[in-house]
C-alpha cells in the first residue's frame, strides 16, 4: 500500500516565511491576517494560525507570501486557495500554549511572483 509521500503530486518543502491570509469566515466577515508557512509544494501549502476559528474546509482564500531579503522590491507571490485539512500540530509530548493550528490548502490558482520595487516608484511620483 503506498504511503502517504507517495500519494503527493509534489514534493513539500519546508520553510518559515511569512503569509498573508485573506478570506471571508463562516459569518459572512472578511480578515486579513499574517501567518507563518509551514511548508509549500507545487499543489498547495501549510501555515501555522492563532486565529482558527476563522477557517473552514473548502473555505476559499487568497494568499501572499513575502519573500525574505527581499526589502528593496518586496518580492512576493500571490494566488488562490481552498482549505483542505485543518490539523492541530504535532506535538513533541511538550504542551506550548497558545501554538495555533495548521491550516492545510490547495492552490486554486498557480502563484504569481510580483514585486514593487520601491526605488522606482518613488522616483516616478
Amino acid at each position: 500500500m503506498p504511503t502517504k509521500s507517495e500519494q503527493r503530486e509534489f514534493e513539500r518543502f519546508p520553510m518559515e516565511f511569512v503569509l498573508e491570509v485573506s478570506g471571508v469566515d463562516d459569518e459572512g466577515k472578511r480578515f486579513n491576517e499574517k501567518a507563518v508557512l509551514k511548508n509549500i509544494s507545487g499543489g498547495g501549502a501549510k501555515f501555522i494560525t492563532k486565529q482558527s476559528a476563522r477557517y473552514f474546509l473548502c473555505q476559499p482564500l487568497e494568499m501572499t507570501i513575502y519573500l525574505p531579503g527581499t526589502d528593496d522590491v518586496k518580492a512576493h507571490m500571490r494566488g488562490d486557495a481552498t482549505v483542505v485539512r485543518i490539523d492541530s500540530p504535532s506535538r513533541s509530548g511538550v504542551e506550548v500554549k497558545n501554538e495555533g493550528l495548521d491550516i492545510a490548502v490547495k492552490f486554486a490558482t498557480p502563484l504569481k511572483f510580483k514585486r514593487f520595487d520601491l526605488k522606482t516608484d518613488k522616483n516616478s511620483k
